[in-house]
């Protein structure tokens, strides 16, 4: 039997959770890459990559509610 993965939060108050996590880990990633000396850390892009799903997964789930409920 396979299993499903419930990647968009199951309830309203859970989206704006993950929404409010994901734009604080943008934004802390955005400003550590800006005043980051010469390179650029890794860490950070994957943050900043991760940041950008949960915005868009608690973006999906308050805007769809019948994704919430799977």
């Amino acid at each position: 039997m396979a299993t499903r993965w419930q990647v968009i939060p199951r309830t309203v108050p859970l989206c704006w959770l993950s929404l409010a996590a994901g734009v604080l880990l943008l934004v802390s990633s955005i400003i550590t890459l800006a005043t980051a000396a010469t390179r650029i850390p890794v860490l950070e892009v994957i943050v900043a990559v991760v940041a950008v799903f949960l915005i868009v997964c608690a973006a999906l789930g308050l805007a769809k509610p019948q994704l919430r409920n799977r």
